[in-house]
């Protein structure tokens, strides 16, 4: 679902992953490089005549793993992940060498690294890949050109293990880094959320001061317009007071959208409301040269709702609907009102390219978007939980050619009230009409 974008203070995914990396690195090659020393014990049991040299060995690589931790924050930190991996793997292959090969125990303690690796970074799965081709490339390679007969079989059988725990890891970090990016992305949710109320509130307080010295502008314009004026000045009289109230209407539409007492319930007119949230995004719809047409039914009684939690609603679902048909030469928005049983509905109908079937009750679920990066995955999801919140359903289902989202919300018997005659002709027992609007701006 495609939202207002506001300017957060959080960095993108790629950029605080890389920042966790840079930490994450440096508590691993800090963590390895006493551990990589502390074998040195084995190796006197396991090789005495190869100790001193394994162990100049393992203090030379704990030495790199140290200034690892010290490179500056410039220089990638997969690339010196990839250096660290290749270090301790080389460092343990220096230890097959010595303790026999490819029948060394040795070669299985690759798996350590190749599953510490996984566990301590955080890495996107491409990553992860590389990280365990470079180990299992120094930990495998380099004995290909000393097999003695004898080896395949085990130099074949600790390689399947390290493929396996490979396998396992870069598997993990596809799964970690699926969560860690939805995580990321709620994160920005809440702080675009945060940004709305903070900027609602000074819409509010702004279309506040506002009324009272517009409200005078249109009355000295009705006057003069009274005046004996030519054709001429009569005619801008005219525009200036028309934009005057197309002035007023967004001014009410910002206080509308400025109010944000959840546990707040009033009684709406919902075509009342669908004409508020077509004057918040009215720039977006002018840019896009969309046709509107608009049905509302006269007899849809009021609903009680909270009016800033509808408004997110309808402007999410017109959005949405924009976003769908962006691109296209003949778009067409169509907004319906009307009443089916005891539920009062809004409808929100593009001209897109639809919602395939199998996607239309995923499309609900939190993260999951049909816009890959450019979505965040939780706007339908939001949607869906105010309409559950207030005991109504939202609900997607395919359209004339495009998308139609419906969204039903119950109503309490009793009179019905008109629709605004701002957008009917207000004739009384007129059946629903239809106002079908040019493309904005025409």
């Amino acid at each position: 679902m495609s939202q207002p974008r506001m300017p957060v203070s959080l960095p993108a995914y790629e950029a605080e992953l890389t920042a966790n990396q840079q930490t994450a690195l440096r508590t691993a090659v800090l963590l390895a490089a006493p551990l990589v020393v502390a074998f040195t014990a084995l190796d006197r049991a396991t090789a005495p005549d190869e100790w001193v040299p394994l162990l100049l060995v393992r203090l030379a690589a704990a030495g790199i793993l140290a200034l690892l931790s010290r490179v500056p924050a410039r220089i990638s930190p997969v690339l010196l992940t990839g250096a660290a991996v290749a270090v301790i793997c080389g460092t343990i292959e220096a230890g097959v060498f010595a303790t026999g090969g490819a029948t060394s125990p040795y070669l299985t303690s690759n798996i350590a690294v190749l599953a510490g690796v996984g566990i301590l970074v955080p890495l996107t799965p491409r990553q992860a890949l590389g990280m365990q081709l470079v180990g299992i490339s120094v930990a495998v390679v380099p004995l290909l050109f000393r097999l003695h007969p004898g080896d395949a079989l085990p130099l074949l059988t600790a390689t399947s293990y390290l493929a396996t725990i490979a396998l396992v890891s870069v598997a993990g970090a596809a799964l970690q880094d699926t969560l860690r990016r939805r995580e990321h992305r709620a994160r920005v949710e809440v702080a675009r959320q945060m940004g709305l109320i903070n900027l609602g509130t000074l819409a509010g307080g702004l279309a506040h001061e506002l009324a009272t010295p517009l409200t005078w502008v249109a009355v000295e314009l009705e006057s003069l317009e009274g005046d004996a004026l030519g054709p001429g000045p009569r005619e801008k009289v005219r525009n200036a007071r028309l934009a005057a109230a197309r002035m007023r209407e967004i001014l009410i539409a910002m206080r509308q959208g400025a109010r944000f007492a959840s546990s707040e319930l009033r009684e709406v007119m919902l075509a009342h409301e669908v004409d508020l949230a077509l004057t918040l995004v009215a720039q977006r719809m002018r840019a896009s040269g969309v046709e509107v047409s608009k049905s509302y039914a006269p007899d849809v009684p009021v609903v009680s709702c909270q009016p800033t939690m509808l408004g997110q609603v309808l402007v999410n679902l017109i959005l949405n609907a924009l976003d769908a048909m962006a691109g296209e030469t003949a778009a067409r928005l169509t907004l319906r009102v009307r009443c089916e049983g005891p539920r009062a509905l809004v409808e929100v109908e593009d001209s897109g390219p639809g919602v395939p079937e199998s996607l239309r009750t995923r499309i609900f679920e939190p993260f999951f978007s049909t816009k890959g990066e450019k979505g965040n995955g939780l706007g339908l999801w939001i949607s869906s939980e105010i309409a559950r919140t207030h005991g109504g359903e939202l609900s997607a289902h395919p359209g004339e050619k495009g998308a139609l989202f419906r969204l039903a919300l119950p109503y309490e018997s009793g009179p019905a009230i008109a629709a605004p005659a701002r957008v009917h002709s207000g004739a009384p027992a007129a059946p629903a009409q239809r106002e079908k609007l040019g493309k904005p701006g025409t």
